[in-house]
Order: C-alpha cells, then structure tokens, then sequence
C-alpha cells in the first residue's frame, strides 16, 4: 500500500505521533520549502487518521466480496479468454491485498490510538506488519503489471485481430509473480525486528526504510529503487503509451464504424446480403469497441492511484523535509487511494459489461437454488430459467440443468473481454 511502498520493512504508524507532531519531527535540513509541517496539513492527517481505519474497513469488506464474485464469474468455462483470466490474476492480487489489510487496520487504527505503546507495538504484531507490507507490495506491483500486459494483449488483439491462449495468459501471470517476488528479495532480506525503550516501556519496530536513514545501505537503496522505478515508474509509463495507442485505435474504430453503417444504409433499400453483412461487422465493431473502453477505464483507473504515489517517492527521494513533513501525513490518503481502486473493478465491470452482468444473474440463481430447498429450491428455479431466458434474448444459447439443484450453463456469447 501506499504507506509502504517506499520501503515495506518500515511502518509509518511506528512513529506516528511523532510524524504529525511538527515538535517531534526533526528536519533533514534548515530551511528549505518543505522543512516545516504545513499545520492545515497537519490538521488534515490527524483528522482523517482517525477516519482511516473504519472506511478501510468498510471498502476492504466490500472490495473482498466482490472481488471474489469476480474470480467466480471470470472463471466460468464460457468466460475464461486471455484478458478475464489476466482480470482474475488482477482480482486474486487485489483480494489478497485487501485481506490483509483489515487486521493490519484493525489493530493500528482502531484497537489502539495514535500513540506508541507496548500494546500496539507487541512482537507479535510487529511481525504480522512486517509480512502485510511484504505481501501487499508483491501483490500491488503484481497487479500494476498485469495491467500493463493486459493492455499490450488488447492492443495487438486490435492491431492483429490475434490473441494468446489462456495457457499462455496463465503462463504470463505467473511469469509476473515470480519475477516480482524476486524483484522483492532486497526488501525481505532488509526486513527487520528491533527492540526498543520509548516513555519507559518496550515496544518492537520495523528497521527505517532507505530515505529515511542518513547513511542507508546499498541494499536498502537497491531495494528502494527496484520498487520506485520498477515497481511504479516503468509500468506507468507504459500504461500511458498503451493508453494513447488504445485510444487511438478507438478513433479509428469509430470512424470505421460510421462508415460501416452508412454503406448498410445505402445498400438496405437493395436487400443486399452485403448491407447485412456489413451491419453484423459494425455491430461486432461496437462490441470491441465497448470492451476497449471498459479495458481503458481500469487502466485509467491505474494511472490516477499511481502517478501521485510516483510523484511523492521521487519528492521523498529527492528530499528528506518532503518525506518526513509532506509524505508522512499524506500516506493514509494515498493507501485509501489504493484501496478504491482495489475494490472498484466489480462495479465497472457490472456498468460497462452486459455479459457480466448476465452471468452475474446466473450466479445469483444458482446459488438460489443450492440454498432452496422444497418450494424454496423450485422458486429459485424457475428465477434460474427466466435468468437464462434473458441471456438468450441478449444474444447468448444458453442450457441449463437444475439436476440436484445445481445450474450449469454452455454459451456460446463470449466474455466481456470478446477475445
């Protein structure tokens, strides 16, 4: 998450007090723009501190949920393509993320306060952060580079008309966690406990991240960069070259499909069998073109978590007043940033994707139908058929079988990616 990205061994609430307390944070250096606490900003951390823990909560609860309604649905034999299966790989990050996130919050943010005491900073707890940082860096940049590959994939699917296979999806995926639990091995080498005395009583911490301490190592500054600029920096920029080259062929989609349309309506007072041919591709042309834009919107979405992360890593690289006085106070915000984005994609994908939420329908009566049971069970039946029959007017042949309850479907219409 936000607050931990910049180094994942060092806990930003393990000197909490002393991050939003101008009294108790010494600068780096005299003078400077950023070497004394803005006291608005100040106001706003220790406000929204407060906030933190109980709207993570609430987003992560929401955010597992349908992120693990997006793995069941992105799974169904009629929706595994290339594209859903690299979304179930982004779903599966995002809900790891978010469940270790709630009772990293729980007990940082609600159970205890601000202050530092034995209590919040017991071994044991000391420990559980220093495996949540490491778990949901690897799984954040994970999901920022699944999102580049999804892209180029979309991106050479309209350039080619040719996709990879869902083995080769998977095989990508996994290529993308490995490689980032590699990248991520100076980090958990630098990952460390340390006992310390603070107002009389001892409390276990994470070691300092590598821009907050003077003389940092050559691991710890290997560390920090390969997460900086790998892990952020690199995958922005290409995300926002494949944002432009989609939004280019978006263009020329559009424009292909005028055209289309207009030649099927000169062609349509003839009853030409080429005016119906060309009115099935412009309608294929729109399909595309309608999954392109979902696409583009979480890749967008991408963008708008990063690029201030970006920005406040390279400020706090640049300068230690940035990181103590500026960062520190806005890392809350930037983690709820992240979260949004976590747990966003179910209510895109039941906006932009009519196949999603019709299968999302065939879910909801299947599981009627398991919990029914007797009048219950045929009731959640025949909810089933008449799901069914709605996906079949929208242009899938669908089958069902309620045997044992149970629903299974065979359709021929393709996911939401259409690849």
């Amino acid at each position: 998450m936000a607050d931990l990205q910049l180094n994942v061994t060092w806990d930003k609430g393990d000197n909490s007090s002393a991050n939003i307390t101008p009294a108790t944070t010494p600068s780096a250096s005299e003078g400077g723009p950023f070497s004394t606490v803005n006291p608005h900003l100040e106001a706003y951390a220790i406000w929204y501190w407060y906030v933190h823990g109980y709207l993570s909560l609430v987003i992560c609860a929401f955010g597992i949920l349908t992120n693990a309604l997006n793995v069941l649905i992105l799974t169904r034999g009629t929706m595994r393509t290339p594209i859903n299966t690299i979304l179930t790989a982004i779903a599966i990050c995002d809900l790891i993320t978010m469940s270790s996130y709630i009772p990293f919050v729980s007990h940082f943010y609600i159970e205890c306060g601000l202050e530092a005491t034995s209590r919040k900073y017991s071994y044991g707890w000391t420990v559980y952060m220093a495996v949540h940082s490491n778990v949901s860096q690897t799984t954040h940049a994970c999901s920022l580079w699944l999102a580049v590959f999804m892209a180029i994939l979309r991106y050479v699917y309209l350039q080619t008309k040719k996709c990879c296979s869902v083995r080769h999806a998977v095989v990508i995926c996994l290529c993308v966690a490995v490689n980032w639990c590699c990248f991520m091995v100076p980090n958990y080498i630098l990952t460390a406990i340390k006992e310390v005395n603070y107002n009389n009583q001892t409390m276990y911490r994470l070691n300092e991240p590598a821009i907050g301490s003077d003389t940092p190592s050559s691991l710890a500054v290997t560390a920090f960069w390969l997460i900086a600029v790998l892990g952020k920096l690199v995958p922005c920029l290409l995300i926002s070259i494949f944002i432009g080259l989609l939004l280019k062929k978006l263009h020329e989609s559009a424009a292909r499909r005028k055209r289309l349309f207009a030649n099927a309506e000169n062609r349509s007072g003839r009853g030409s069998s080429a005016a119906r041919k060309k009115g099935g591709g412009a309608s294929r042309t729109a399909r595309h073109q309608c999954t392109t834009t979902m696409l583009l919107v979480i890749i967008v979405m991408y963008i708008v978590t990063e690029i201030p992360q970006v920005f406040v890593i390279i400020m706090s690289a640049m300068s230690m007043d940035f990181f103590q006085n500026v960062y520190m106070l806005l890392a809350d915000t930037l983690d709820m940033i992240a979260l949004i984005n976590n747990a966003i994609n179910f209510v895109l994908y039941c906006t932009m994707s009519q196949q999603f939420r019709e299968h999302l329908l065939v879910v909801r009566a299947c599981t009627g139908a398991v919990g029914g049971g007797g009048g219950g069970g045929a009731q959640s039946t025949r909810f089933g058929k008449k799901t069914y029959h709605s996906v079949e007017q929208s242009g899938a042949n669908t089958h069902t079988n309620n045997d044992n309850g149970l629903c299974v479907t065979m359709t021929t219409e393709k996911s939401i990616s259409h690849v």
